[in-house]
């Protein structure tokens, strides 16, 4: 399959099927994830596969999350565009769900150079964003077996290291719950954007 193909096929899903997911896929797709440019070129990125069901219900517990599309959630993003308003409506009350249903829930950590808490500078976060380049690359190689998931970021990081040992020099990047789509699973549509309406040559 040509990248253009995995590209355009790469898609955000909250609604997994069963089936069980061959663990090379996943080596491989980690081996991809490896591959990605780092800032200072060490890659100092580990990953948590999380196979157990109670050390993911202690996950579901590091900070509140709702169940249900309610008056509230939809005050919240009431201003929103209307697709992003689709897609926090049906994203937020699934966040409980998906970590726990998934056929697999992968865990990526990153050494950062400087806390985000106290990062003061953009150049402080590209120890962050080279590992998003890492969770790209996976996302795309799992693409390629039809595999799909969703990067969930957390809130309480300090919570989710207890859950895990996880030291506290090392940093969170996301929660990535994945799997084979599920035959009803909801595909809200990402926007479509003319090339020509944001490339700008020399100046704004």
């Amino acid at each position: 399959m040509e990248l253009k193909d995995v590209i355009i096929k790469r898609r955000t899903i909250r609604d997994f099927s069963d089936k069980p997911i061959n663990q090379e896929i996943i080596k491989k797709a980690l081996r991809d994830g490896l591959k990605a440019p780092s800032y200072n070129h060490l890659k100092q990125w580990d990953f948590i596969l999380v196979k157990d069901h109670n050390i993911r219900m202690d996950l579901t517990q590091t900070e509140k999350m709702t169940e249900e599309i309610t008056d509230g959630l939809r005050l919240a993003f009431a201003n929103h565009e209307a697709l992003a308003q689709e897609m926090y409506l049906d994203a937020i009350p699934k966040q409980k769900r998906m970590i726990l249903t998934a056929p697999e829930l992968l865990v990526i950590i990153y050494k950062p150079k400087t806390q985000i808490i106290e990062s003061k500078r953009v150049y402080d976060l590209n120890c962050l964003a080279s590992v998003w380049c890492c969770i790209e690359n996976i996302l795309l190689s799992l693409a390629e077996e039809d595999i799909f998931g969703v990067t969930f970021i957390p809130q309480n990081t300090s919570a989710i290291k207890e859950v895990f040992n996880i030291p506290q020099e090392l940093e969170i990047a996301a929660i990535i719950p994945f799997g084979y789509k599920a035959p009803d699973a909801k595909i809200i549509p990402q926007q479509e954007i003319a090339l020509e309406s944001r490339l700008h040559i020399n100046n704004w």
